[in-house]
C-alpha cells in the first residue's frame, strides 16, 4: 500500500480565520519587493522566497534517495509525497533530518487520493473524508469570484462517494451555485440580434475605418488591408449593464454578452442567460445538461474517467 501525503512548512494558522487575515498577511509580502513601500525590504523578500524554496529543493532531492518515493508536485511552501507505508519511517527521519538542519517545522495532511489538474489546481482527499481544493476548484471566497461552482462541487462528490454528476446535480437549488461573475471592463452587453453592415470607407492608402468609427469618434484602431473589409456582424438593441456580468448556462438562452466598447464576445457566453438580480428559486430553463458535461470535462483533466 502506497502513502500520499502533502507537507507544509508551518505558518501562522490562518487556515480557520476569515480569508481577509490572510489577504493582509499576503498583502505584507507583496509589499516587500516594492520601493514605494513602507514595508520595502529586499532581503526579506529573498529570503521568505529563494531561501525557502531552495530548502525545499534540498529535502526533495534527500527523499528522492529511493525510486520507490516520488514527490508529486511542488509550490512555495510545501511537497506532495507519494510512498510505499513501508518506507514512512524513512521519509519521516529525512524530513526531521531537514527540519534540525533548517530550523522549518513542518506540517502533514495525509491523503487518500489526489485529482490534479496541474500543481496549482487540485482536489485532494483525505484520510479523514475532508476534501481541499486549490485554483480552479476552490470554494467562492475574497479571492475568488463564482465560477460555476456547483461543478467543482460535483467533482468532489464523485471523488468522495462516486455519485455521477448526472444525479448529485438534482441535490443542488441554490442559484448562487450556478452563476459565474465577470469583470466586463467599460460595461457589457445582451444584443437582441444581429445584423449585418458593410459601411466601410476607405480613409487613407490601405487603411479603412467605418462610417459608425467616424461618426462617434471612436478611438479603434483603422484596419489595414489592400482591398475592402467583409461586411461585418453588429449588435441591435439590447440589454446594457455596467462592469460586473453575472450569468447562468440556460437551455433558452438568447445571444451571448459582449463588451460595449470593442464588440466582442466575453468568453465562455454562448448559451448564458444575464442573472443580474438572483431569482429566489432555482430557474426551470438553467441547463443542467451543461453543467453536468463541464463537471466531466473538468474530472477528465484531472485524469478521472467518469
Amino acid at each position: 500500500m502506497k502513502e500520499l501525503a502533502e507537507l507544509e512548512v508551518e505558518r501562522l494558522d490562518l487556515k480557520a480565520a476569515e480569508s481577509g487575515g490572510k489577504v493582509q498577511v499576503n498583502g505584507v509580502f507583496g509589499k516587500l519587493g516594492s520601493p514605494y513601500s513602507a514595508f520595502y525590504s529586499p532581503d526579506l523578500m529573498l529570503a521568505v522566497t529563494l531561501t525557502g524554496q531552495l530548502n525545499l529543493a534540498c529535502l526533495i532531492y534527500d527523499l528522492e534517495f529511493n525510486p520507490n518515493i516520488k514527490v508529486l508536485s511542488a509550490n512555495t511552501d510545501g511537497i506532495m509525497v507519494q510512498y510505499p507505508a513501508r518506507l514512512r519511517d524513512k521519509v519521516l527521519r529525512k524530513i526531521a533530518e531537514n527540519a534540525e538542519r533548517t530550523g522549518f517545522e513542518y506540517e502533514e495532511t495525509p491523503y487518500s487520493s489526489v485529482s490534479m489538474k496541474d500543481v496549482n489546481n487540485y482536489l485532494a482527499v483525505t484520510t479523514d473524508g475532508k476534501v481541499k481544493r486549490k485554483g480552479l476548484y476552490a470554494a467562492t471566497s475574497l479571492m475568488k469570484n463564482p465560477t460555476n461552482s456547483v461543478c467543482s462541487n460535483m467533482a468532489v462528490d464523485y471523488l468522495t462517494s462516486g455519485t455521477h454528476p448526472s444525479v448529485s446535480i438534482e441535490k443542488y437549488t441554490d442559484i448562487r451555485d450556478f452563476v459565474a461573475i465577470r469583470v466586463v471592463k467599460g460595461g457589457g452587453v445582451v444584443y437582441d440580434r444581429m445584423e449585418e453592415v458593410d459601411d466601410w470607407v476607405q480613409v487613407a492608402d490601405r487603411e479603412w475605418r467605418r462610417q459608425e468609427w467616424i461618426d462617434t469618434g471612436s478611438t479603434r484602431a483603422s484596419v489595414k488591408r489592400v482591398s475592402r473589409p467583409k461586411p461585418v456582424e453588429v449588435g441591435i438593441g439590447g440589454t446594457r449593464f455596467g462592469r460586473i456580468a453575472r450569468w447562468y448556462m440556460s437551455i433558452d438562452a438568447g445571444l451571448p454578452i459582449n463588451y460595449i466598447g470593442s464588440g466582442n464576445k466575453v468568453p465562455k457566453t454562448d448559451g448564458a442567460k444575464l442573472c443580474m438580480n438572483l431569482p429566489s428559486s432555482l430557474p426551470a430553463e438553467i441547463d443542467k445538461q451543461w453543467y453536468i458535461n463541464e463537471t466531466i470535462s473538468m474530472l477528465s483533466d484531472m485524469g478521472v474517467t467518469v
